[in-house]
């Protein structure tokens, strides 16, 4: 009866361990050397897609970010510690695009006021504080052989 008890032990243990690589791993896209893809801007508990080459990425030797805005190119110190972010001194060339404008201003004015940071999978998500204002995607970069 004491070795039948110690078999189904092992086995349940043994059961236990033998998930598939899929269920062991949880794969989550690093913050750095990332190229992520503005796909949602929250205002006002309202949620606006966005379908545009806006990005941001994030360079942790130069204490940095930048990347598009929709039509122009911007950057910024960006201070990281745990899961807080802050953006300083955010800059950007000053080209008017009539039909990205809106997306854009709305863009860089929440980045003013980002707090902190979560990754879910291949989502990065900005929050001021507990309230969600940006959402990206991850994107494969491709390397140029040039």
């Amino acid at each position: 009866m004491k070795q039948l008890y110690f078999i189904c032990i092992a086995i349940l243990t043994l059961a236990g361990s033998c998930k598939s690589p899929k269920e062991n791993m949880q794969v989550t896209t690093p913050l750095y050397n990332t190229r992520w893809s503005l796909k949602k801007i929250y205002t006002n508990n309202t949620e606006e897609v966005v379908n545009t080459k806006a990005f941001i990425r994030f360079d942790k030797e130069k204490g940095s970010a930048g990347g598009n805005g929709s039509c122009n190119s911007f950057g910024s110190n960006a201070v990281v510690s745990a899961n807080e972010v802050s953006f300083k001194n955010i800059f950007s060339t000053k080209m008017y695009c009539e039909q990205v404008q809106q997306i854009e201003n709305k863009y860089l004015g929440h980045l003013g006021k980002i707090t902190r940071y979560e990754i879910r999978g291949t989502n990065l998500l900005l929050y001021n504080d507990k309230e969600l204002m940006l959402e990206f995607s991850a994107e494969e970069e491709t390397k140029s052989t040039e």
